[in-house]
């Protein structure tokens, strides 16, 4: 089965070509250029690295956040519109979970681990998962403490009871918030240099399990309102107290 996978969660994201389980190709994004910008010519990209056209594709996968706002939504908008082009289902993965799955598969000892992304403002989101039974990890991940959008100190107040102190924490996000892992006993796990082949293998898994879903069934997992409602409400609560 021929699978492409996109990630736009991060500034540079990342696009993947698989086979199966087989990351065939895989290109970064280039930071300096919106994810708007570059998609069509980073799909042609992965897919001319197997001498493959579009219509050869079986599924087709997208990262459905938490991350920014904005390229989460060209990355679903893309995903959605090539799925339908094709008449292909599609998978969403979301980002935690893939990148507590992308350190279940490198290390097999690992039984527990939580994931930390910039959530910008000081905030990350944050969850929190179990390895399901033993050897490969399955999917979806138990998890210990559900994504959530916060300070430091608060997702780390609210782990207190369900996330046991050194568990490791896979840390994409600040320094300052790297520091308050490791004080706290948290270990931290260098995130995967590209996020989209991990995408991709998890949705094969996810076929294989028939979790995949037409185009119109992909949706973001923000955990946190975008950033443009928060402001408005906040604008629209200023201009009343005048």
């Amino acid at each position: 089965m021929w699978l492409l996978a996109l990630e736009t969660t991060t500034r540079e994201g990342s696009v993947a070509l698989l086979k199966d389980v087989v990351v065939v190709a895989e290109r970064p994004g280039d930071p300096a250029l919106s994810h708007a910008e570059r998609l069509p010519a980073d799909f042609a990209a992965v897919l001319a690295a197997a001498g493959l056209t579009p219509g050869a594709l079986d599924l087709v996968a997208v990262a459905t956040g938490p991350g920014g706002f904005t390229g989460l939504r060209i990355g679903l908008a893309a995903v959605q519109g090539l799925a339908l082009a094709l008449d292909r289902p599609a998978a969403g993965v979301p980002s935690l979970p893939a990148l507590v799955w992308a350190a279940f598969a490198a290390d097999p000892g690992l039984r527990h681990a939580g994931a930390w992304l910039d959530a910008s403002r000081g905030e990350v989101f944050a969850a929190a998962y179990a390895r399901p039974g033993v050897g490969a990890p399955a999917w979806p991940l138990p998890a210990l403490a559900a994504p959530s959008a916060a300070v430091p100190a608060a997702t780390l107040a609210a782990w207190r009871d369900a996330v046991s102190a050194g568990t490791p924490v896979v840390g994409a996000c600040q320094p300052e918030a790297l520091t308050a892992l490791r004080e706290a006993g948290h270990p931290t796990l260098a995130p995967p240099a590209r996020l989209a082949g991990i995408v991709g293998r998890i949705a094969w898994r996810m076929h294989a399990l028939g979790l995949t879903v037409p185009p119109h069934g992909l949706m973001p997992d923000y955990v946190r309102r975008p950033d443009v409602e928060i402001d408005r409400d906040r604008r629209a609560a200023a201009a009343d107290a005048r």
